[in-house]
């Protein structure tokens, strides 16, 4: 035992007289100690203020320009009213049950795009359509009340649009789409997402 505690203590003298002679090797040791400890020390202030900024987008429920109040009692049902949200056209369509019922019975056959999900709001013994008023072919602006099914017709390039945004016919190939929205009584909220940020559980993250 005591052998081996004078090899290993002879081990470190060696050592240490011959790194006290190469300061190179001492220098690089510095360096490599150096980097490793400031490099430890930022990743931990990374991952802090990750932290802290995700907690505060998360307190943030919209973000800005992406929430609009509309008052649309004045919109009679049957009838269609463009507004400007988050910088895009908007159309908002009032229907009535009628209205509903009647493109309820139109042909599936020929929906080019059936597989999207039509979203009403209701207000009150009528429902609203809030779309986009953007043309999914080349994003012309649909002109409302024409076509054989009075929804929508972009008369640049001839697509046609039932009242409930669904293409029936080409060229463009996709429904328009839909905005989220809710009502409250007469106010119509539109808004990108509701809870967009909310904090996550894990605070890197």
């Amino acid at each position: 035992m005591c052998i081996r505690d004078r090899n290993i203590d002879n081990w470190f003298d060696e050592n240490r007289v011959h790194n006290e002679h190469e300061t190179d090797i001492r220098r690089t040791q510095l360096y490599v100690l150096s980097a490793v400890y400031y490099g430890g020390i930022l990743s931990l202030a990374r991952i802090y203020a990750l932290g802290v900024i995700g907690r505060l987008n998360g307190w943030k429920r919209y973000d800005k320009d992406t929430y609009l109040e509309v008052e649309i009692a004045d919109l009679p049902p049957g009838e269609v009213m463009q507004i400007v949200w988050n910088g895009m056209p908007v159309f908002v369509r009032r229907l009535t049950g009628e209205e509903i019922k009647e493109q309820n019975e139109l042909p599936k056959d020929t929906l080019l795009d059936p597989a999207k999900e039509v979203v009403f709001s209701d207000a009150g013994s009528t429902k609203v359509l809030v779309c986009s008023a953007v043309c999914t072919h080349l994003g012309c602006i649909p002109i409302p009340y024409l076509g054989a099914y009075n929804g929508w017709v972009c008369i640049c390039h001839g697509s046609v649009y039932d009242k409930f945004g669904r293409v029936r016919q080409g060229p463009a190939l996709e429904n328009l789409p839909m905005i989220n929205n809710s009502i409250y009584d007469t106010t119509l909220c539109i808004e990108e997402l509701k809870f967009p940020r909310e904090p996550s559980v894990r605070f890197w993250a």
